[in-house]
């Protein structure tokens, strides 16, 4: 006969083993299928099991928007152009979201707040972020006094993006990291936010330009991210290589239009990700890209499935 001590370690390996075979089957289940890109975890930190961040980078052509949840809370990071406001009001529906938690308005450039009027009168929103910006550089075009409008509609605040602020997104945390100056252009006063999740980190740079990257890198920010949305569509005036190697991340993906009149994305952009090894995702190519992470792993779909881009013209030369 079995003395209680020894039954009781008995009981004990059994539930260890069960829960460790339900932890598998569940990864098991969690990463079947057809995913792009799977990053693995070191198995002596704890995943956030059970909590599921999703990011959407939705197609609107050359522009942004971007739906991000975890758990109850949802996060919008800009809402494309002036005729993109329906289509991203639908997209959030679709996923089940009828408030934001947050909404971030990157800087006022029409692709990014141009449909931003339309969520706002749809969708309640409890906390809207955006820079402040210098009284010289603040936008006197009708979608900017759209916005304006649709926020007052609503008696909705605009709080102020500050570096060094966090704000609880479900199991996840939203960083702001910048703008951490003032210059004189709208793309580099754009937000930048960092959303960390179990292990993972996750990048937006909205179209913040190489002097606002500069000084992200000298305020000492943490940049370090497995996942970066390249700035400004992947135009040259973003990520040069200090930078991109200074966040350091696995993934990347490139919200742009094809055949857009800018060119974007720009191949010296291309050049630098396969010259770096980071697999990269386009709109343009692949549709709206989905990430889902546990907080251990990433799983990538795309609405067009098609092998994550590498370049294979590798012209670019390190700097």
């Amino acid at each position: 006969m079995l003395n209680k001590k020894r039954l009781t370690l008995m009981r004990s390996g059994i539930a260890a083993l069960i829960s460790i075979t339900v932890i598998s089957l569940s990864a098991c289940c969690f990463f079947g299928g057809q995913s792009s890109s799977l990053s693995s975890a070191p198995s002596s930190v704890p995943s956030s099991a059970g909590s599921l961040l999703e990011v959407h980078i939705i197609d609107v052509g050359n522009a942004d928007a971007i739906l991000v949840y975890n758990r109850d809370d949802s996060l919008l990071i800009d809402a494309g152009e002036n005729d993109d406001g329906d289509d991203v009001v639908n997209f959030l529906r679709s996923h089940g979201v009828k408030s934001l938690d947050y909404a971030i308005a990157t800087h006022p450039d029409a692709d990014h707040i141009g449909g931003m009027d339309t969520v706002i009168e749809e969708i309640p929103i409890e906390t809207f972020i955006m820079s402040d910006l210098p009284e010289n550089i603040i936008p006197k075009t009708k979608t900017y006094r759209d916005l304006m409008a649709a926020l007052d509609s609503k008696d909705l605040n605009i709080t102020p993006a500050r570096a060094g602020d966090s704000h609880p997104l479900g199991d996840a945390v939203l960083n702001i990291l910048g703008p951490t100056g003032v210059f004189n252009s709208t793309n580099s006063m754009s937000v930048v936010c960092r959303i960390d999740h179990g292990i993972r980190r996750f990048l937006f740079m909205g179209d913040a330009e190489k002097d606002a990257e500069d000084v992200l890198m000298a305020s000492k920010a943490d940049l370090k991210a497995d996942f970066i949305k390249i700035g400004h569509h992947g135009s040259r005036s973003s990520s040069q290589e200090k930078f991109i190697k200074a966040v350091d991340p696995q993934y990347a993906a490139i919200s742009c239009g094809g055949k857009n009149r800018y060119k974007h994305p720009h191949a010296q952009t291309l050049e630098l990700l396969s010259f770096l090894e980071i697999v990269y995702y386009r709109t343009d190519i692949f549709g709206t890209i989905a990430l889902v992470s546990d907080g251990s792993y990433i799983k990538f779909n795309t609405e067009k499935n098609q092998p994550p881009s590498t370049y294979t013209n590798l012209n670019y030369k390190s700097r």
